[in-house]
């Protein structure tokens, strides 16, 4: 079964339907936001979709420019949304709000009044909204049109060159999306940082996303571990053999953090670490 959210009614989706899906729900929603319409083409597959035969869900990522460049009454309307009513959930949400920046509390506002659009407009809408997801179910289309299939299809707004590094899979065997960027979420922990999908990177028990680029990612890791190049980060075995050629010290620390990351996700060890200690 695929889709977290949408347990009783999105399946997984075979490699076949991604296209023709994908298409279907981008006219959609341009049915939905006609003033929006060429923005939303900008929405591109990120994750293990199309790189396998099956896939549990669909996860679409666009830049956050292409959703709003300024949070005015003008750029509002092109979303059928008022500014009034934005605004006010948006001084409700900033002030329940404890470590969210102000731009995460607006587009959070945001993302919240356009999934209800969705909602009115026959599109199934999860009840969490981020700064930086929507969670939908949709229904699967194949080259002849819509099919009795749902799956699950998650929008990913942020930096677009951040999300496509950030939720990159290859589609390893027997392995997870997750399992690589788990690996770099023990990587930056180690070192005193903490990775997030859509946010960046930024110093623990700090509040400013600091670093929001692939390449001052790989920077940083180069500086504390050893070079790395953007070639060496898109598989979990990749980032292994890489880290496996550094110091040992951090290598054994690393995975530790990394076992007990899987282990809370209850998510199985890569056979490779089976025996390390």
């Amino acid at each position: 079964m695929g889709g977290n959210i949408f347990r009783d009614k999105a399946i997984s989706i075979p490699k076949s339907r991604i296209e023709p899906t994908i298409k279907a729900y981008k006219a959609h929603l341009a049915k939905i936001f006609p003033m929006k319409s060429h923005s939303l083409t900008f929405f591109e597959p990120v994750g293990s979709a199309g790189k396998k035969d099956v896939s549990g869900d669909l996860d679409l990522a666009i830049d956050s420019t292409h959703i709003v460049r300024s949070f005015t009454n003008s750029e509002l309307k092109k979303w059928g949304i008022d500014y009034d009513e934005w605004n006010d959930l948006y001084t409700k949400l900033h002030k329940r709000s404890r470590t969210a920046t102000y731009e995460m509390v607006k587009m959070r506002a945001l993302l919240t009044l356009i999934s209800a659009k969705l909602a009115e407009n026959n599109i199934d809408v999860g009840d969490r909204v981020t700064a930086g997801n929507i969670f939908t179910c949709f229904p699967q289309h194949d080259e002849n049109g819509p099919t009795n299939d749902y799956v699950q299809i998650d929008w990913m707004v942020g930096n677009i060159d951040w999300l496509s590094w950030a939720y990159y899979s290859h589609g390893e065997i027997s392995l997870k999306g997750l399992h690589r960027t788990q690996f770099l979420v023990a990587l930056f922990s180690e070192i005193g940082y903490t990775f997030n999908h859509f946010c960046g990177i930024k110093e623990k028990k700090t509040k400013e996303w600091t670093i929001t680029d692939p390449k001052d990612a790989l920077q940083l890791l180069s500086e504390h571990y050893g070079d790395i190049r953007h070639s060496q980060t898109q598989t979990f075995a990749q980032l292994h053999s890489w880290l496996l050629r550094t110091d040992s010290s951090a290598y054994f620390k690393v995975v530790s953090r990394y076992r007990d990351i899987l282990k809370v996700q209850k998510e199985k060890i890569p056979n490779v670490l089976t025996h390390t200690i």
